[in-house]
């Protein structure tokens, strides 16, 4: 049924494009200007001032009208003839004489904005290819527990693109600015599909109409970008013909976006499972809190500074794509964490030297030292569980000597302290008798996913070993319309991890009572 709709979509996106861009083929004499700036929103307006002057005497350029246009100008009223074109952005200007004989030019001023020598340029692309290495390192040590036809792996790949995307290379063409355009909205949208499918409840009907509306409104004004980047011809029409259309356009970007939409539905998921999250690392969840909100609203707490918003929104797509990778399949390993760690400190260090020039800031360096320390205890902090409930847990199990009350009282305990709708704990007594609720040995990790399980009423198991044996117990669990949050995730790992001498000791007395 979704393929049906997506299909439909799509046709009636083509046929909308086409009847748009054939209806304002007709337009002519202008000219659209634009400046070599690297690593721009091309949708960022008022970059660069623009003059356009006529050579020729019988050219009245009070006549001339101009439009700024995605991240350069528009200059429309352009009759054919000699022209001085000129354009300056902060200390950079260029300019450039040219006869204009066709219907419509296209024409590139050398503005860069801020110049990098090539030893700049090269540790800038070094910095890239370090975020680019760090974030496969972690994919690779995480593919393994993602399913091959999950939704996750294609957004990686589109993720990757957009980082190669921000290398600093020596040409950029409209086609480059178009392909990077697409690519982020196609990675924004699969992130929000994925969201709704896997995180917000369906229960929440409301809401999520109310998402799919403003889906729709920013599908639309995307498409109409699309098609006026591919023709410039376009927004001339729109310009003289639908002037309020075209104000309205700009007004829905302003206030809806892909990464907004993120935002909303973060906050609102956060909102529905605050009772959930312990009252000692409150403070924790606030400064990530906080910290997603700058960067969200970056544009807005800090207007000047637009030659950081590429990286800003870079940062924030690739950490929310890490995030649902270990929210969604409970990954969580030192290694990865470090490489983590590692790709903040390689975008840090890119945005300084992007927006400082030099790294040899003593107050830059000793910062990001400070933010990276910081945040590296808050993750440890809402990854490490300590709960009294374990222990309360294990005291009670060390009484129990009986398997099937053992079972019982610990199926008990931990509906009582997670929310699931079905529990089911298992001890395993023969070192093969695990291959019957599992259809593969994994690679060791607490957690197996539910494609490897062979009771499919369970959405994951949690194995219990002790010294070689790696299977001695699993605990099914099934969760309910909402999925648990990171703390009763670590909360079943850790008892996972606590009871495993208690499950070996029953078992063992369970043996000898049969022996005897």
């Amino acid at each position: 049924m979704k393929k049906r709709y997506i299909v439909f979509i799509l046709i009636i996106t083509a046929l909308f494009s086409f009847k748009l861009l054939k209806i304002s083929k007709t337009k002519k004499d202008f000219i659209y200007v634009v400046p070599k700036i690297k690593n721009f929103e091309v949708l960022e307006r008022n970059i660069g001032k623009y003059t356009l002057s006529p050579i020729d005497k019988n050219i009245l350029d009070e006549k001339i009208e101009q439009r700024n246009f995605l991240n350069g100008s528009l200059f429309y009223n352009v009759p054919n003839g000699e022209y001085i074109l000129k354009g300056q952005y902060k200390n950079d200007s260029d300019e450039y004489t040219f006869k204009k004989e066709k219907n419509w030019e296209k024409i590139y001023l050398n503005l860069e904005g801020i110049k990098f020598s090539k030893i700049q340029e090269i540790f800038l692309n070094f910095l890239t290819a370090c975020l680019i290495g760090f974030n496969i390192f972690i994919y690779i040590n995480s593919r393994e527990r993602i399913p091959k036809k999950n939704t996750l792996r294609i957004i990686f790949f589109l993720l990757i693109g957009k980082m190669l995307f921000s290398l600093r290379i020596g040409f950029q063409s409209e086609y480059l600015i178009l392909v990077e355009f697409i690519t982020t909205r196609i990675l924004l949208f699969m992130l929000i599909f994925y969201l709704l499918d896997n995180i917000l409840s369906k229960r929440f009907k409301k809401f999520r109409i109310f998402i799919w509306g403003c889906l729709g409104i920013v599908y639309f004004y995307n498409i109409v970008t699309i098609l006026i980047l591919y023709s410039p011809q376009l927004y001339v029409y729109l310009l003289e013909e639908s002037p309020k259309f075209l104000d309205g356009i700009r007004l829905a970007r302003r206030i809806i976006d892909l990464t907004r939409i993120i935002f909303i539905i973060a906050i609102f998921q956060f909102f529905v499972q605050r009772v959930k999250v312990r009252k000692k690392i409150s403070f924790s969840w606030i400064a990530i809190g906080i910290t997603y909100f700058i960067l969200e609203f970056f544009r807005e707490l800090f207007p000047k500074e637009r030659n950081l918003y590429y990286f800003i929104e870079l940062m924030e797509i690739c950490y929310i794509y890490w995030y649902l990778v270990f929210y969604i399949f409970k990954i969580y390993t030192e290694n990865v964490m470090r490489a983590i760690r590692y790709s903040i400190g390689a975008t840090l260090s890119y945005i300084s030297l992007f927006y400082f020039k030099t790294l040899t800031e003593p107050a830059m360096i000793i910062s990001t030292i400070i933010i990276l320390d910081f945040y590296t205890n808050i993750i440890e902090n809402i990854m490490k569980y300590k709960n009294e409930a374990v222990d309360k847990i294990y005291n009670r199990l060390c009484l129990v000597r009986d398997v099937k009350v053992f079972e019982k009282i610990l199926q008990k305990e931990v509906i009582k302290n997670v929310s699931l709708v079905d529990v089911k704990a298992k001890i395993l007594f023969d070192p093969e008798e695990y291959k019957e609720y599992i259809d593969q040995k994994e690679d060791g990790s607490t957690v197996i996913s539910k494609e490897n399980l062979k009771l499919k009423d369970y959405d994951y198991a949690y194995r219990v070993s002790f010294n070689e044996n790696k299977y001695i117990a699993l605990i099914f669990v099934k969760e309910g319309d909402m999925p648990l949050t990171i703390e009763e995730q670590n909360f079943l790992i850790d008892l996972s991890d606590k009871i495993s001498s208690i499950v070996s000791k029953v078992r063992l007395d369970s043996l000898y009572e049969e022996l005897i």
